[in-house]
């Protein structure tokens, strides 16, 4: 075997090494060390603002910290409370008028036949009692299977909520013990000469994650306007929140603006109002063109990993690491490559 094919080997072994490791570190040690990389992050993100204002105002890091996150915890969660709770009440009214909604459905689907009747030729009162059979057969498995499902599983939903509690509790506790020594810690990390590759990782990793939130935020926000200020001007009832839910929706991977977007404008045709389902159906649109220009550009060269990688990734994450793992995935992959081009790097800096 010659030189080449050699070190061509040998690169495969460190490769294959490395996603070993990560897929063990993300597996098993994931859950116990995430609340406290997180409040690491935080702090370095922070730290020179906290820097700041000690010096001018003589508080303690500790305490500024503790203001800052129960700050952003308490209007994220407000945020949150009041979005579910519009969504809660839309469903609830949705429920309430399940009776004219399914005599609308009828006539929607009455007229589509008849049309189709007249225009083709085709047997339109079979292929409404065709369409219908199917609607009521849908209706009974979920009425049968899904609800008794989410009744079941209500428990396993509380156990997760406070799960996601006790997550952020710990995170602002590590936050607030971390703040007070952060130079020390990072003098020390420093200090070791085998940490340097895993400070220089970690480094590049933290880069490409806050160059991937940064442009999912800005995304976020024009998506997040341009629904909210044209649902509100079409004078869709709920314009605004429909429009920043459909923002964040947009953000989710294999859900996206359709979500909101495509049952409204089905609505919208059940209740005559053609021109308003016209302009969701547009509007979807624009948004998937918006996102599909503006995330190549954003993000440009900072990763360094095509897109559809990161689409792979998303797609082995929720199935190796559950639902986490549409952050999991690509958070993997791009440890896995930083560790591999570190790796590589090594032997040619010596």
């Amino acid at each position: 075997m010659d030189k080449k094919a050699v070190m061509k080997t040998k690169e495969y072994a460190i490769l294959a090494a490395v996603i070993l490791g990560v897929y063990i570190g993300f597996k098993y040690l994931s859950p116990l060390i995430t609340p406290f990389l997180f409040a690491f992050a935080f702090v370095k993100i922070l730290h020179p603002l906290l820097e700041r204002i000690q010096k001018n105002l003589h508080i303690k890091k500790g305490f500024i910290i503790a203001v800052i996150l129960l700050v952003l915890f308490i209007t994220a969660g407000g945020a949150l409370w009041g979005l579910a709770v519009f969504i809660f009440q839309r469903v609830g009214e949705l429920f309430g008028q399940i009776g004219l909604f399914e005599e609308k459905f009828c006539v929607f689907v009455s007229g589509c036949c008849d049309g189709m009747e007249k225009k083709f030729g085709l047997d339109g009162a079979g292929i409404e009692i065709y369409i219908m059979e199917k609607v009521n057969i849908f209706i009974e498995n979920f009425q049968v299977e899904v609800v008794p499902k989410i009744m079941n599983d209500s428990l396993g939903y509380v156990k997760n909520v406070a799960g996601i509690i006790s997550f952020f509790a710990i995170m602002i506790i590590a936050s607030i013990l971390l703040a007070k020594d952060y130079a020390m810690v990072m003098n020390k990390l420093r200090s070791h000469e085998e940490l340097e590759g895993v400070l220089e990782i970690g480094k590049r990793v933290f880069g490409h994650i806050a160059a991937f939130l940064k442009t999912q935020l800005i995304i976020l926000l024009i998506i997040s306007l341009l629904c909210a200020v044209t649902l509100f001007f079409t004078k869709i009832e709920g314009g605004i929140l429909l429009g920043m839910l459909t923002g964040f929706m947009d953000m989710l991977p294999f859900i996206g603006t359709g979500m909101v977007l495509m049952p409204l404008a089905f609505w919208q045709i059940l209740n005559g109002y053609y021109g308003k389902a016209v302009i969701c159906v547009v509007l979807y649109i624009s948004c998937m063109i918006i996102r599909e220009v503006l995330e190549p550009k954003l993000v440009g060269e900072q990763v360094g990993i095509l897109p559809v990688c990161i689409l792979f990734a998303v797609y082995a994450g929720v199935k190796l690491f559950g639902i986490f793992g549409i952050i999991k995935g690509p958070l993997a992959l791009i440890t896995i490559y930083e560790v591999y081009l570190y790796l590589r790097r090594k032997p040619e800096q010596k």
